[in-house]
């Protein structure tokens, strides 16, 4: 059985493969290689950590990292981290207090308050937090959100699985 200290996580899905996660798990492997820490840390690519609008991601197990907008140039400083007693990459971590992650349960929050909420509706309440249609779309896809038809039209609810991820009320069947 293979075993190492820490195991990499690196989103290659669509989004983050286009902000240019493949470069970064390659550097990312070869620096590592490099440093003599390739037994230590293993890196390998994944579909989605769910964060492809702010990525390209990268998640480190054991601790429990995210690191988000990494780019090739934040190479040395995510080496440096993953080095036995490293600090995390403050710039990159993603926390529940993060910026990004105070925005999306903030727009959760006014969805599920106002459920079902008009899928135009929900649109602009996602423009108002910073998010767009193609945003939309993918939460729709990694199952944060169900549109289903209402009405004349469709209407937007927060599923359980983001409800979960944000400690929304309702965290079981509803809306999934």
């Amino acid at each position: 059985m293979y075993f190492c200290r820490k195991h990499v996580l690196v989103c290659t899905a669509v989004h983050c493969n286009q902000k240019g996660a493949q470069q970064v798990a390659a550097r990312l492997r070869i620096e590592l290689k490099r440093r003599g820490l390739d037994a230590d840390v293993m890196v390998n690519t994944c579909d989605s950590i769910d964060l492809c609008d702010i990525g390209p991601n990268i998640v480190v197990y054991p601790d429990g990292i995210i690191y988000r907008g990494v780019q090739v140039k934040d190479i040395p400083d995510v080496i440096e981290s993953l080095r036995a007693g490293g600090r995390p990459v403050e710039r990159l971590l993603l926390t529940a207090d993060s910026e990004d992650e105070v925005r999306r349960r903030q727009l959760f929050v006014a969805a599920a308050e106002r459920e079902p909420v008009p899928a135009d509706e929900f649109l602009a309440l996602a423009r108002s937090h910073g998010f767009d249609e193609a945003w939309c779309a993918e939460e729709a896809r990694r199952g944060f959100i169900a549109r289903k038809p209402y009405g004349d039209g469709q209407a937007v609810w927060v599923t359980s699985k983001a409800r979960r991820r944000y400690g929304l009320p309702g965290g079981g069947a509803e809306g999934a």
